[in-house]
């Protein structure tokens, strides 16, 4: 969003400022401070009988960020497992009790498609010779299916041991392609930028 199309920024904002209008007369900005979405789960998603879901969780996933679908999922899987911890409201549930339900069954349904994410971008995502060597890698049919379907269902797809084992030698090739005929990385600075975001 705005990050790419920052100039209108605050055209954006136009609509809502004017409904705050006296509420926020004569304020001043304290503070501007972006805050990162989280890309791996929080080491404690419970405390006493509050649960984390969403992107307070760090349930987003890696490479595409997504993050609306693992909300909304994580908010009912919780909701679900309190309220059944609850036995129709005679008693409240333990921090113990709901990390045991809601913790660990959202884990053991989406926690392989999170490592599988994070291993991409660890391998991929690093310089340009990486890079080059995903965007090959792309063009195979196998890998085109296994992404979609694990898009379009959340959970790593594919499971083809033979395909599996020609996406491995598959992979290796176009990384050492890749390493091969990319342009190293260039360095990244950009201090005007940087001093429009204090």
């Amino acid at each position: 969003g705005t990050v790419v199309n920052r100039p209108p920024i605050k055209q954006y904002q136009r609509p809502t400022r004017a409904r705050a209008g006296d509420k926020i007369a004569g304020g001043k900005i304290i503070k501007v401070e972006p805050h990162p979405i989280p890309e791996h789960s929080r080491p404690r998603r419970v405390q006493g009988r509050i649960a984390l879901v969403g992107d307070a969780a760090g349930y987003v996933t890696k490479c595409s960020g997504e993050g609306i679908y693992f909300a909304a999922k994580s908010g009912r899987m919780a909701a679900e497992e309190i309220v059944a911890l609850m036995k129709g409201g005679s008693r409240l549930p333990t921090q113990a009790e709901i990390e045991d339900t809601y913790c660990k069954k959202y884990d053991g349904l989406y926690g392989p498609t999170y490592t599988v994410l994070d291993i991409l971008q660890k391998v991929f995502y690093t310089n340009n010779g990486a890079r080059e060597a995903f965007v090959e890698l792309c063009n195979s049919k196998y890998v085109q299916q296994v992404t979609f379907d694990s898009y379009l269902y959340k959970r790593v797809q594919g499971n083809n041991p033979l395909d599996d084992i020609k996406l491995l030698g598959e992979t290796i090739g176009c990384m050492v392609k890749g390493y091969s005929t990319a342009k190293p990385d260039a360095e990244f600075s950009n201090p005007v930028e940087s001093l429009k975001r204090i």
